[in-house]
């Protein structure tokens, strides 16, 4: 039925054109929808970023190991970095769909420049989500970071064994081309 808003087939229940008549409704509308895409990209984000966390904390408690074995946890990081890009590019590419100052206002409460009290109800959920995503990725960055300095230890350990074995003496082994 038209005068319900029923979205069915044929022509007595086309969708919205008694509801959605004017420019300004149609307008609102897609603006709508626009915004309820990005706060999904945003819980996707989320939910991504987690992974992202989960490996790396996985990551660095193999980092500190005396047998570094990363397996494929670098792979599987990266294919989640490479949708969380994924997320960022449909955000961007749905936020040109609004008017220049709701792109504005958008991009702000993306970087989280307004307070919770400064945003409506209506974006208070991107807020927050924006928030968590930036919560996770300062996380992740400490974790990696931390995993980066022991691997980066354990290489340089590697090193000056070489360097010592080499000093020590002219016998020949697997390290002596290893500068």
């Amino acid at each position: 039925r038209a005068d319900e808003g029923y979205l069915g087939r044929g022509r007595e229940t086309q969708p919205y054109e008694k509801t959605i008549n004017s420019a300004s409704q149609k307008y609102l509308y897609c603006m709508e929808v626009s915004m309820k895409e990005i706060l999904t990209c945003l819980e996707q984000k989320v939910i991504l970023l987690t992974e992202i966390l989960n490996l790396t904390k996985q990551i660095e408690v193999r980092s500190k190991e005396n047998d570094i074995e990363l397996d494929n946890f670098l792979d599987q990081r990266g294919i989640y970095i490479g949708r969380v890009n994924k997320c960022d590019d449909l955000i961007l590419s749905l936020s040109k769909s609004l008017p220049l100052e709701q792109q504005t206002r958008l991009q702000q409460i993306l970087h989280a420049e307004y307070s919770e009290d400064e945003c409506s109800k209506e974006e208070l959920p991107l807020l927050k989500l924006s928030i968590e995503c930036t919560e996770l990725l300062q996380r992740a960055a400490i974790i990696d970071k931390s995993a980066r300095d022991a691997i980066q230890e354990q290489c340089n350990e590697l090193r000056e064994k070489i360097n010592m074995t080499r000093k020590n003496g002219n016998q020949q082994t697997m390290y002596n081309n290893i500068h």
